[in-house]
């Protein structure tokens, strides 16, 4: 993730934010040319350590795959899809939830923790990470192999990512809401 991702991330008059579903292990190369191309985009990513003959290699692998966010004006997509790269764009109708969704990825990315994608969950409850590397994330509460994880769900592409989270870090989003408006 680099500084141009991080103010890429906002609302613009004439861009809508979609999702671009790419093809197999297309996710680097769409982001690459959108970069080429001035088009804002956000292509978050997990590491991934290999062990081999005594050696850790960590390399970046996509935390959604097949997936690139991006801000598309029109014409944009013409131009990606010359790449022969880009399955189908994903429309969303709720550019400001994605854009919510998106920047709790960013949090999450920064972080650095082992995590999981998964696909979305209906079960749990919202809760809001009061304190530590992920405060101000919202998500859903799970247990899920005798673990308490966190599910933080990107609506537009109904994805999710699982993550450990210690309970005591977590407070009931609507309790939440209710101590903010009484102070």
């Amino acid at each position: 993730m680099n500084e141009n991702t991080l103010s890429a991330l906002r609302t613009y008059a004439d861009r809508h934010w979609c999702a671009l579903h790419t093809r197999a292990r297309h996710e680097k190369k769409v982001a690459t040319v959108c970069g080429n191309l001035q088009v804002p985009n956000y292509l978050p990513l997990r590491p991934h350590r290999t062990f081999s003959g005594g050696k850790t290699n960590t390399f970046q692998l996509p935390m959604f795959p097949g997936y690139v966010f991006a801000a598309l004006a029109p014409g944009d997509l013409l131009s990606l899809k010359k790449t022969n790269s880009i399955a189908q764009k994903i429309e969303t109708h709720d550019e400001p939830g994605l854009l919510r969704d998106l920047s709790s990825v960013q949090t999450i990315e920064r972080s650095q923790l082992e995590l999981f994608t998964t696909p979305v969950l209906k079960e749990g409850q919202k809760v809001l990470v009061t304190r530590g590397p992920l405060a101000g994330v919202t998500g859903t509460v799970l247990r899920y192999k005798n673990r308490t994880r966190l599910q933080v769900v990107i609506e537009a592409i109904q994805q999710a990512i699982l993550l450990d989270v210690s309970q005591e870090v977590l407070a009931p989003l609507s309790t939440w809401d209710e101590c903010r408006e009484q102070t």
